[in-house]
């Protein structure tokens, strides 16, 4: 294993990772002309709702949370990466509580997120976050923080997923609605619907492919936007910038870090693997496939290209989408990689560990998250 990991090393120090020709890092040349849609005062920070261009022909919407002292010091930023889940209707909500009916607005008056919208998101993240909005958390404690939505989530989604929303969380769906249906009157319409919208990862990647591009690098080159975005404004220090995802977003996340220079450190929860374990078959699997990176690495060699950056790796005993056993084989690799590419360091760069429980991002999860992130981008500063 040692000498497998050497002779990588030896590969990747001699050949730059841009010019092996697996992506290219266009930020710098983007206008970002990011314009503030509507904003909502919250428990010492502000949430903001803002749209800005990826790229020369394209525009996302994103939350924005700047904390109230921001004017005063520049803050640490993160940048935090939602996760696949199956659920679609719903992306930057799933780490930001969404703005609803009452807050105040920039250009359109009265502006709030659909009330379906609204209940998709709370139950996401009860099911998957113990309840806590991680975005609204981290700023709170003082981060500036930014949440888009990557291709085909949220607001980037397709008719099918706002209809299946609309459904399954909206009045339809509200038993306290005068407009309740029984659920069996709904059942066959929202199974029809979310089929199609899962299947419809089929055709978003064949469409993309038949444009001579690739859907992760996509979402890559779209996180390195917002990346960059966050270095521009006034209230971040560009020094001080993280990244954070669960499950897909940890795929998103290490990525991230692995190409994105202006990324000091990152955290990713729940998605390492090895190849031989990985799913390739599934619909959800294409909005992960670098194929570029798939034929001559497996997933813990992105260590190659994340060392010597502090970066911390978790994963739950009980997982059921990414087993301990083939997780901790893929860390120890990586903690093989960073042991031979760097000098010894304490504390070690490279965290990897487990937690009990299963496929989720509970609050204690989180609170080792926030600990890593204040360590490396508030005290642990040069």
């Amino acid at each position: 294993m040692r000498c497998f990991a050497l002779c990588l090393l030896a590969v990747c120090l001699h050949c730059p990772v841009w010019a092996m020709g697996y992506l290219s890092d266009g930020t710098d040349t983007v206008r970002f002309n990011m314009e503030v849609l509507a904003k909502e005062s919250r428990d010492g920070y502000e949430c903001r709702l803002v749209e800005y261009n990826t790229d020369s022909s394209e525009r996302v919407r994103a939350y924005l949370l700047v904390p109230d002292d921001a004017c005063q010091k520049r803050c640490p930023a993160l940048v935090l990466l939602h996760d696949h889940g199956a659920r679609f209707d719903i992306g930057k909500e799933k780490l930001v509580s969404p703005i609803a009916a009452g807050a105040g607005c920039c250009r359109n008056s009265g502006y709030a997120a659909p009330e379906h919208t609204v209940r998709s998101s709370r139950q996401w993240v009860e099911k998957n976050f113990d309840g806590a909005y991680m975005a609204d958390s981290l700023a709170a404690s003082g981060y500036v923080v930014l949440v888009s939505d990557a291709l085909y989530w949220g607001e980037r989604s397709s008719e099918d997923a706002r209809r299946w929303s609309e459904l399954s969380f909206g009045e339809l769906g509200d038993a306290s609605s005068e407009c309740y249906r029984e659920p069996a009157a709904l059942k066959d319409t929202v199974k029809a619907l979310k089929d199609r919208v899962y299947e419809g990862q089929r055709r978003i990647y064949a469409e993309i492919a038949s444009d001579g591009d690739v859907w992760a690098e996509k979402i890559l080159r779209d996180d390195m936007s917002s990346v960059a975005l966050l270095a521009g404004l006034p209230e971040v220090d560009g020094e001080r910038i993280g990244a954070f995802g669960f499950s897909m977003g940890a795929h998103r996340c290490w990525l991230l870090a692995a190409f994105c220079s202006r990324v000091r450190c990152g955290a990713a929860v729940s998605w390492m693997t090895l190849k031989e374990a990985a799913d390739t078959t599934s619909a959800s699997s294409l909005s992960m496939v670098v194929p570029s990176l798939r034929e001559k690495y497996d997933f813990p060699d992105i260590a190659l290209m994340l060392s010597p950056k502090p970066m911390l790796f978790m994963s739950g005993t009980q997982d059921h989408l990414f087993p301990e056993n083939v997780v901790r084989e893929a860390f120890e690799r990586m903690q093989e990689i960073y042991r031979i590419s760097i000098n010894e360091k304490d504390p070690f760069p490279l965290q990897t560990e487990f937690f009990t429980g299963g496929h989720h991002c509970g609050k204690s999860v989180q609170a080792r998250v926030t600990n890593f992130f204040d360590w490396y981008l508030k005290e642990n500063m040069p």
